[in-house]
Protein backbone atom coordinates (compact mmCIF):
# COMPACT_ATOMS: atom_id res chain seq x y z
CA UNK A 1 0.00 0.00 0.00
CA UNK A 2 1.09 3.75 -0.56
CA UNK A 3 3.29 5.21 2.45
CA UNK A 4 1.10 8.02 2.85
CA UNK A 5 -2.00 6.50 4.87
CA UNK A 6 -4.07 9.80 3.40
CA UNK A 7 -3.98 9.53 -0.41
CA UNK A 8 -7.11 11.15 -2.77
CA UNK A 9 -9.09 8.80 -4.81
CA UNK A 10 -12.08 10.82 -6.85
CA UNK A 11 -15.45 8.80 -7.86
CA UNK A 12 -16.43 9.00 -11.33
CA UNK A 13 -19.37 10.42 -12.75
CA UNK A 14 -20.66 6.56 -12.51
CA UNK A 15 -19.74 6.22 -9.21
CA UNK A 16 -16.81 3.78 -9.96
CA UNK A 17 -13.05 4.21 -9.36
CA UNK A 18 -10.43 3.67 -11.99
CA UNK A 19 -8.82 0.01 -11.17
CA UNK A 20 -5.98 2.36 -12.40
CA UNK A 21 -6.08 5.01 -9.58
CA UNK A 22 -5.91 2.59 -6.57
CA UNK A 23 -3.02 0.60 -8.01
CA UNK A 24 -1.11 3.97 -8.37
CA UNK A 25 -1.63 3.69 -4.88
CA UNK A 26 -0.36 0.81 -3.85
CA UNK A 27 -4.32 -0.86 -3.02
CA UNK A 28 -4.17 -4.09 -4.30
CA UNK A 29 -7.00 -6.29 -5.63
CA UNK A 30 -8.75 -7.84 -2.51
CA UNK A 31 -7.60 -4.52 -0.03
CA UNK A 32 -10.23 -3.24 2.51
CA UNK A 33 -10.61 -0.02 2.25
CA UNK A 34 -12.33 2.92 4.22
CA UNK A 35 -14.18 5.46 2.64
CA UNK A 36 -14.77 8.87 4.37
CA UNK A 37 -17.24 11.12 2.36
CA UNK A 38 -15.83 14.62 2.40
CA UNK A 39 -18.10 17.16 3.09
CA UNK A 40 -18.20 21.06 3.23
CA UNK A 41 -18.89 22.30 7.13
CA UNK A 42 -21.86 24.28 7.44
CA UNK A 43 -21.53 28.03 6.65
CA UNK A 44 -21.81 30.16 10.22
CA UNK A 45 -23.70 33.14 9.92
CA UNK A 46 -22.39 35.89 12.33
CA UNK A 47 -24.83 36.77 15.02
CA UNK A 48 -23.97 40.83 14.80
CA UNK A 49 -26.95 42.41 13.73
CA UNK A 50 -29.56 39.22 13.64
CA UNK A 51 -31.97 40.79 15.90
CA UNK A 52 -31.65 44.25 14.09
CA UNK A 53 -35.43 45.26 13.86
CA UNK A 54 -37.36 42.00 15.23
CA UNK A 55 -37.38 43.75 19.17
CA UNK A 56 -39.82 46.70 19.82
CA UNK A 57 -38.29 49.49 20.63
CA UNK A 58 -37.68 50.39 24.61
CA UNK A 59 -38.18 53.65 25.96
CA UNK A 60 -36.12 55.28 29.00
CA UNK A 61 -39.07 54.88 31.12
CA UNK A 62 -39.74 51.19 30.27
CA UNK A 63 -36.44 50.56 31.03
CA UNK A 64 -36.73 52.38 34.73
CA UNK A 65 -40.02 50.61 35.16
CA UNK A 66 -38.30 47.02 34.95
CA UNK A 67 -35.47 47.95 37.14
CA UNK A 68 -37.73 49.13 39.70
CA UNK A 69 -39.79 45.82 39.28
CA UNK A 70 -36.34 44.02 39.22
CA UNK A 71 -35.29 46.09 42.14
CA UNK A 72 -38.74 44.46 44.36
CA UNK A 73 -37.61 41.24 43.19
CA UNK A 74 -34.69 41.24 45.08
CA UNK A 75 -35.48 43.00 48.27
CA UNK A 76 -38.35 40.09 48.70
CA UNK A 77 -35.77 37.86 48.90
CA UNK A 78 -35.66 34.47 47.05
CA UNK A 79 -38.50 31.52 47.85
CA UNK A 80 -37.86 27.90 47.86
CA UNK A 81 -40.95 25.81 47.55
CA UNK A 82 -41.36 22.91 49.96
CA UNK A 83 -39.12 24.18 52.65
Amino acid sequence: MSADADFEVVVGADGGIAPEELARHGVRPGAHLRIVAQVAPPRIRPAYGALRGRLPEVSWEDFEAASRLAVEDVESGPTFPGR
